[in-house]
């Protein structure tokens, strides 16, 4: 059984299960990796008809990065020309292309340089559904300057944000609440 996993995907990715956002990340700790796996695996098959993939970025010691998204929004994202300039600039093998093994290679690469690196790529912000724009100008600010921060840093058109961020946090209580009360993940995951 996949509860654990399920629980903490209810807690820390309710904005991507209610197709509100492109995808979420969260770190999960003290669960073996061969455990983590066999419940991604048992969750996927239950939630990748409804659109939502999950995938294990990364693990270091009993530490593992999960990530939670939507690969039909995604992929829509990753067609902005802002996006695909991001990706080529970062190495992004295919950032031009649009097939299902084109994706699946930028993720790869994503897991990839999330691995290599203690912090978050820049370009991350892509691939949980910001603003390109504001990934552009945290990109060229360094992360400073900002107008608002609250789920990501905010540069440009600050009251949508706020706006934004207002459903996530409803959302995200929704969805806590469905965690204590033990609700089914695909009960609570809508549909692609």
């Amino acid at each position: 059984m996949a509860d654990e996993l399920s629980e903490k995907i209810l807690k820390n990715c309710s904005q991507t299960l209610a197709g509100l956002k492109t995808g979420s990340i969260f770190n999960i700790s003290d669960m073996p990796v061969s455990v983590l796996e066999e419940q991604i695996s048992e969750l996927n098959e239950k939630l990748n008809s409804l659109g939502v993939f999950i995938e294990r970025v990364r693990s270091k010691k009993n530490n593992s990065l999960i990530y939670v998204y939507r690969k039909s929004q995604l992929e829509r994202d990753l067609t902005n020309s802002g996006a695909i300039n991001i990706l080529k600039d970062f190495g992004y093998p295919y950032a031009e292309t649009l097939t299902d093994s084109a994706l699946e290679e930028k993720v790869k690469y994503l897991m990839k340089r999330l691995s290599d690196y203690d912090c978050f790529p820049h370009e991350i912000g892509l691939f949980l559904g910001f603003p390109v724009k504001d990934v552009e100008e945290f990109i060229r600010h360094e992360g400073r300057d900002c107008l608002a921060c609250g789920f990501w840093k905010v540069y440009c058109d600050e009251k949508k944000a706020l706006n934004t961020f207002r459903r996530y946090r409803i959302c995200a209580r929704i969805y806590e609440t469905a965690a204590a009360q033990k609700r089914p993940i695909e009960e609570m995951t809508v549909a692609a």
